[in-house]
């Protein structure tokens, strides 16, 4: 692996999903190659503008007081309305 990990996987929901995908491979590849198809698989994510928006979808929801969601995935924060095209 090179570098630190991608941003993308700092999501705890993010980082528990592509576990998840990858729990398969555990007994036959190596922690290293895991390693790589973890930071792949979220480069994959983040370079992506349908798999964001299924990201998007899947994520649970964080509102705080002012009624603005939190979307470290994206790298940005947006209310509702913006997510959904509205003004």
């Amino acid at each position: 692996m090179i570098g630190s990990p991608h941003a993308l996987l700092e999501d705890p929901f993010v980082s528990q999903e592509i576990d998840r995908a990858l729990a398969g491979f555990a007994g036959a590849l190596d922690p290293d190659e895991i390693a790589w198809m973890r930071e792949a698989l979220a480069h994959e994510l983040a370079g992506d503008p349908k798999l964001l928006a299924l990201l998007d979808a899947a994520h649970p929801r964080v509102v705080d007081a002012s009624g603005e969601r939190d979307k470290p995935w994206l790298g940005e924060s947006q209310d509702e309305a913006d997510v959904s095209g509205e003004r």
